[in-house]
């Protein structure tokens, strides 16, 4: 057998050796590869195994829970707002036809592990939320107390029309402009401020017309905020603002802090009062101030 190969002659044996040649190369690079595998991956399990708390192995997912049921997560709920475990089982729509069956029942809720962590859950949950609410109506109150009521309202006292007439205009005018030829050093009055009554005014007397001027809203400190409760017009155009009780609110303060304790004490007493039939009426009213006593 006569084969051609680039304008080679290539008889049998050459044939023969050419293949040997190739399957030698092929099986030591399959040989390499192998021993090249081998390495890689005793490497990588040395890897892993030095990093903490890992495994060799591909990491196992954390399995979830199982989820409580409708009525078991009502039953929690329940039970977390302080409600009874007998009034909770009605509440949450669990059915007993007995009263050992409910019993049971309660019993076997409140030993399931998934509704004691749930409850323990809830509560936590809840204290949080009362004591989150419990400082911010502390701090609201604390506020109102701490308000200034002058801040929402003000009163004014404008010039009257007799106040700044054109002559003391020009007269006060004049006064800050003349020099004192006698004294140079001597202060000049100011010049007049036609936004206040003139205290020389003879028709007002310096007290000007008073007016009450209303604080905006939007220019009202957090204090002020709290304190203001509302406003109304009237149909004469009068403006009224409503502001909270101070007092009170300094009452629940001291009362949410425990500053005092307001307590009832009754008392009833069995006491055996003898016939007074025969007695005088000097003898009832000892017998009465004595009770009193």
């Amino acid at each position: 057998m006569v084969l051609w190969h680039n304008n080679r002659i290539l008889t049998a044996r050459t044939v023969r050796e050419y293949a040997i040649a190739y399957l030698d190369t092929w099986f030591r690079v399959c040989v390499v590869s192998r021993f090249a595998l081998r390495i890689a991956f005793g490497v990588r399990l040395s890897l892993m195994d030095a990093l903490p708390h890992t495994t060799a192995g591909p990491p196992v997912p954390p399995v979830a829970p199982a989820a409580l049921t409708r009525r078991q997560e009502n039953y929690a709920r329940c039970v977390a707002s302080g409600m009874s475990y007998a009034e909770a089982f009605r509440q949450a729509g669990l059915v007993a036809t007995t009263a050992g069956s409910r019993s049971r029942q309660i019993h076997e809720l409140n030993r399931n592990p998934k509704v004691v962590r749930r409850i323990a859950e809830l509560k936590q949950r809840n204290d949080a939320q009362i004591e989150s609410t419990f400082a911010e109506r502390a701090s609201w109150l604390r506020l109102v107390t701490q308000a200034d009521p002058a801040e929402l309202s003000r009163v004014v006292h404008d010039p009257c029309g007799n106040c700044w007439t054109d002559e003391e205009m020009a007269r006060a005018i004049a006064a800050h402009f003349a020099p004192n030829p006698f004294n140079p050093d001597e202060p000049r009055p100011a010049l007049p401020d036609t936004d206040k009554p003139r205290s020389e005014c003879p028709h007002c007397r310096g007290d000007g017309i008073a007016r009450v001027v209303l604080t905006p809203t939007d220019e009202l400190s957090p204090a002020g905020r709290a304190l203001f409760k509302g406003a109304r017009q009237k149909e004469n155009g009068e403006i009224e603002i409503f502001m909270h009780d101070q007092a009170a609110a300094l009452d629940m303060l001291n009362k949410m802090h425990s500053s005092y304790v307001t307590r009832s004490l009754n008392l009833n007493a069995n006491v055996a009062v003898h016939a007074a039939r025969d007695a005088s009426p000097e003898d009832a009213m000892r017998l009465f101030e004595a009770f009193g006593s």
